[in-house]
């Protein structure tokens, strides 16, 4: 139960998608009784010469941080952010449970956002970890973290392993930034969800504008002025992501 987006391109389009975000946040309109993304939020960007990494438990549309946290002088940069709605049962205990959470993979540094739920417990054995410690999307990356081969031959494994172990509980979308020590990047991005079940709230869209692309949750896309009410694009260049595909963002 949470909005979020990860973008490639100039930062004023990701300030610009960070307003839409807070926007979601605050009265989220394509949920059932328009609820609030308000157990704190998080993100990260770099860029050629900068990294700020971020997570707090404030609810983004609080936070007067969050309207300023990409950079508002013109540079390229590859960023993710997320406001957070904790799944029942899933811990609010301090900034540590907001997104993205990040591992290596080898020596890239790995962010991984979440909108769903998925049943920790079913990794317990795997990890070797007490998983009523880590909240959901924590035992996910974790999950990343031992897997074999590259970061997309992992992220397949990891969602081979939420169905063989049924840990499916809600939604699985996945927004993924890997930031390589050569100053290279890779955003990955997944979309599952039981159809007819709320689809358009569970629903991603990626966007390009001017040389920058986004994949956004539903509802910051509304914002953003990329869909109507019932989810369908009113920009050419808008596009629901299609379910069960991992996909990079290209």
């Amino acid at each position: 139960m949470c909005r979020m987006f990860g973008v490639e391109g100039c930062s004023s389009f990701a300030i610009r998608l960070q307003d839409s975000l807070i926007r979601a946040a605050k009265s989220d309109c394509f949920s059932k009784n328009q609820i609030s993304h308000d157990d704190g939020w998080g993100g990260v960007w770099y860029s050629k010469d900068r990294q700020f990494y971020w997570r707090t438990t404030i609810p983004i549309f609080r936070d007067n941080l969050a309207g300023q946290f990409f950079p508002t002088e013109s540079q390229t940069i590859a960023g993710l952010s997320h406001a957070r709605k904790a799944a029942p049962g899933e811990p609010i205990r301090g900034p540590f449970d907001s997104h993205p959470f990040y591992t290596h993979v080898g020596e890239n540094m790995v962010c991984v956002t979440h909108n769903g739920h998925i049943d920790k417990s079913k990794f317990k054995t795997r990890l070797g970890l007490d998983t009523n410690d880590l909240n959901d999307t924590e035992a996910f990356t974790f999950m990343i973290q031992e897997m074999k081969g590259t970061l997309e031959s992992r992220l397949r494994s990891c969602i081979d392993l939420v169905y063989e172990s049924q840990a499916m509980l809600g939604a699985l979308n996945l927004i993924v930034l890997c930031i390589k020590r050569s100053g290279d990047h890779d955003l990955y991005y997944y979309s599952d969800f039981p159809e007819g079940k709320n689809d358009l709230y569970y629903s991603l869209y990626t966007y390009r504008y001017n040389g920058s692309k986004a994949v956004m949750s539903s509802t910051v896309a509304y914002f953003q002025g990329l869909i109507d009410q019932n989810g369908k694009s009113v920009k050419s260049k808008a596009t629901k992501v299609p379910l069960r595909k991992l996909k990079k963002l290209n």
